[in-house]
């Protein structure tokens, strides 16, 4: 921009030194001419010289505001990187949601300990408002749907060794495995099973007869059920139950054996398959599921 005023400068300057030499030997007339002549070209230079810096004026602006979109453009992928940092894992209160972006107030699944939970987030009040987050319960998410029933068609005499099953009416998941007997915890988190078995006493006996069997996971005794029958006249039959809710982590074994009968096979869980009867009953589920190490 210096340059452009020098060479204005010296323009001007030049032309006050010309028209100086010229007025020699001119009449009045002719002398009011020239001073005419020189000032409109005076008055032309000075019309590029606006012209020059309108142009420079408008190419500072246009530079300006190129200069500051980039600025922000830069600062507006910045906030964005540190948001999506801020933000990245799987929500855990409304106040990570807010940093999310949600604005609608209303209902949301978010991480708790170890489930899913549901609250209430009231958007319009601050983070740190009484009702801002309200908390509304536990959401049923299961990444393995896991639930079994099975029943046995056969009498069973044998003594710890796992109780196999003959019959699946549903294995959702396929954790029960009929022929071994033995269901494999494919997640981590609370299970329920129960057992209901039908024994069999012969007789006549004036003793004492009984039957233990045993709810085992991963071989060792958690839970047992027992019943017994003394001076039986005749053939006898008696129920035997057992139920147990279990926290389990992934490839815990449950299953149920035999551990004491009356010696002589006076005792055995009794099912008849030719009459179609189903008298054992095995069924179990997952109840909760333990998400904590899942995301």
């Amino acid at each position: 921009m210096a340059a452009h005023f020098s060479l204005i400068f010296l323009s001007l300057s030049a032309l006050v030194c010309c028209s100086t030499g010229a007025f020699a030997g001119l009449s009045l007339e002719e002398q009011l001419r020239q001073l005419n002549d020189n000032y409109m070209e005076m008055k032309e230079l000075l019309a590029t010289k606006d012209r020059r810096l309108e142009a420079l004026e408008a190419d500072a602006i246009e530079q300006k505001s190129v200069i500051a979109a980039l600025q922000q453009s830069v600062s507006g992928t910045q906030v964005a990187a540190a948001n999506r940092q801020g933000t990245s894992t799987v929500p855990r209160s409304c106040a990570d949601l807010k940093c999310k972006g949600e604005t609608i107030s209303g209902l949301y699944s978010i991480m708790g300990a170890k489930s899913v939970e549901m609250v209430y987030c009231d958007f319009s009040k601050a983070t740190n408002d009484a009702g801002f987050q309200k908390w509304l319960g536990y959401v049923d998410v299961k990444s393995v749907p896991t639930y079994f029933y099975v029943q046995k068609n056969n009498s069973f005499t044998t003594q710890y060794v796992p109780i196999p099953f003959e019959v699946e009416r549903v294995n959702i998941g396929g954790a029960m495995n009929l022929t071994s007997g033995i269901f494999t915890a494919p997640r981590p988190g609370t299970y329920f099973f129960a057992f209901t078995g039908d024994v069999r006493f012969l007789g006549p006996s004036t003793n004492i007869l009984a039957l233990i069997v045993e709810l085992q996971l991963n071989g060792q005794r958690v839970g047992s059920s027992r019943v017994t029958e003394s001076n039986t006249a005749g053939n006898v039959h008696s129920e035997l139950t057992m139920q147990s809710t279990l926290n389990l982590i992934a490839g815990d074994k449950i299953s149920l054996q035999i551990t004491f009968m009356t010696a002589g096979g006076v005792s055995f869980l009794y099912d008849n398959p030719n009459a179609d009867q189903r008298f054992n009953h095995f069924t179990g589920w997952l109840l909760e599921e333990n998400l904590a190490g899942l995301l």
